[in-house]
């Protein structure tokens, strides 16, 4: 069994929609964006950061819609809005970027790049040292892996993007660390329970 430890310090802007949220179905209808939005966080993800260079600078976007897509060949899937920096970079075919696994020591830097109508430029103490040719990487992270666009497919105002990857380095740290969650509008840390049938085994 595992738990999910949340870090209120690091909570994001809050709305509260009790009504919406007892929202009735109705058929032949869609479900309200604000009853959705409050249904879907509570839905526990990971978070990364999706990097890339846009204007020959290092550019972050915060995101938890990142899932892998396949094993073999290793494949993601992500979500961007289209007319995003980051989104008008990852619509171009074999375009390079990278996905950052983050620890919850890098919360901050999460709720910086989370935060809409901001630039998503990377603070340079959090990026990692890479070559002139791989995308830009966090320092500290769980995991840091290095994509390129193979497919793209415009959905509404989002483009879906499949990728290709092409190189993991793993963090130095990661046998230490705890991984970043994110519920309920709200950052917070990931750590395995400690039950009583757990220890017994």
């Amino acid at each position: 069994m595992m738990t999910v430890h949340l870090a209120r310090s690091t909570q994001l802007t809050r709305s509260t929609v009790p009504a919406m949220a007892q929202e009735a179905a109705v058929p032949g209808q869609i479900l309200g964006a604000e009853s959705f939005r409050a249904s879907m966080s509570k839905l526990t993800t990971g978070v990364v950061l999706v990097t890339a260079l846009i204007d020959d600078r290092p550019w972050g976007v915060t995101l938890s819609s990142v899932s892998s897509f396949s094993a073999d060949p290793a494949r993601l899937s992500l979500s961007v809005t289209h007319r995003s920096a980051l989104g008008q970079h990852l619509s171009r075919h074999h375009a390079a970027f990278g996905v950052s696994i983050l620890t919850d020591k890098l919360a901050p830097l999460a709720q910086q790049l989370a935060t809409p109508g901001k630039p998503k430029f990377i603070p340079a103490p959090y990026l990692a040292e890479d070559g002139p040719t791989t995308p830009p990487t966090i320092q500290g992270a769980m995991d840091n892996l290095h994509c390129r666009v193979a497919h793209v497919v415009q959905a509404l105002d989002h483009i879906l993007v499949i990728a290709d990857v092409v190189a993991s380095v793993v963090g130095s740290e990661v046998a230490h660390a705890r991984p970043l969650a994110y519920f309920d509008r709200s950052f917070g840390s990931f750590a395995p329970s400690t039950t009583e049938g757990d220890q017994q085994q």
